[in-house]
């Protein structure tokens, strides 16, 4: 075997096991979308199909109409949405802050940022529920919110924070030489420049309030409070699971992060790569 074909044959053997991995991350997407389009009677059939013989929207009226779904709904987006709100608007300027700044204390919180990445959700389940019962925050969107802004934080600071420092400081110099402030150079070159790292940061936060499952399920109570996550759960039930609706309320949950992560991928993959130039 000469050296032109022990290389289509390694190219052959990669693009095979390439295959292979990403239709077994796939799969369960796949098999999801065609149970929730399936009926009853097809769902629990000893012969399974890919695609169903008779294809039926009815499961997602049923979780849409005859559940708390859209109330989950409602609930998820708004906590999602101002958790990535409050963690950009924070992170940049803490991010910003330490890159460009020297002051006393600088690493020593640079350092914090990076410890608490340690710390697993599990350990700290019970502390932030104590907490949030003193404050008489319990069953809120703002405990949810504050939780997962503290999870979202310091690795949104530590990403902006590579990110600005692999930008040259040249380009602040010259817009404060023009009259800018270091507020409106910030704004007016630095965001614009750190576009790809700001929406690789805002995903990761979007999708860490999206579909975080156990602190919703510890701060919440009722059901007008609870996300999509914890709502989905309560249709397993001791008896019986609803295997139509619940496929077709994970396929509805999935779905805006399927959408945001194929529009933003290449900000996500470049502000990732970019973000690591640096620490």
């Amino acid at each position: 075997m000469n050296r032109h074909q022990r290389f289509w044959l390694k190219r052959i053997f990669t693009y095979v096991a390439l295959s292979i991995i990403t239709f077994g991350f796939i799969f369960p997407f796949l098999w999801m979308v065609s149970t929730s389009i399936k009926g009853p009677t097809e769902i629990f059939s000893p012969t399974p199909n890919w695609i169903p013989k008779k294809i039926t929207f009815e499961h997602y009226r049923t979780i849409w109409t005859e559940t708390p779904f859209p109330t989950y709904f409602k609930n998820s987006l708004f906590v999602s949405i101002a958790t990535t709100a409050i963690t950009l608007l924070i992170g940049t300027f803490l991010a910003y802050g330490i890159s460009r700044f020297r002051f006393r204390g600088r690493k020593l919180i640079a350092n914090t940022l990076v410890v608490t990445q340690m710390f697993p959700l599990v350990l700290m389940i019970i502390p932030i529920f104590l907490i949030f019962i003193r404050l008489a925050l319990l069953n809120t969107h703002t405990a949810l919110i504050i939780s997962y802004c503290t999870f979202a934080l310091p690795f949104a600071t530590l990403m902006l924070k590579s990110y600005f420092d692999a930008l040259p400081p040249d380009l602040e110099e010259a817009a404060l030489i023009d009259g800018c402030t270091h507020i409106s150079a910030l704004f007016r070159i630095v965001l614009p420049l750190s576009a790809p790292g700001i929406a690789a940061v805002g995903l990761f936060a979007f999708i860490l309030a999206w579909q975080e499952f156990l602190i919703a399920l510890t701060l919440t109570r009722t059901t007008d409070m609870r996300t999509l996550p914890v709502g989905i759960s309560m249709m397993i039930g001791f008896r019986e699971i609803l295997w139509g609706p619940l496929m077709a309320g994970s396929v509805i949950i999935a779905l805006p992060v399927v959408i945001l992560f194929t529009y933003f991928q290449k900000y996500l993959i470049s502000g990732l790569t970019m973000g690591a130039v640096k620490s």
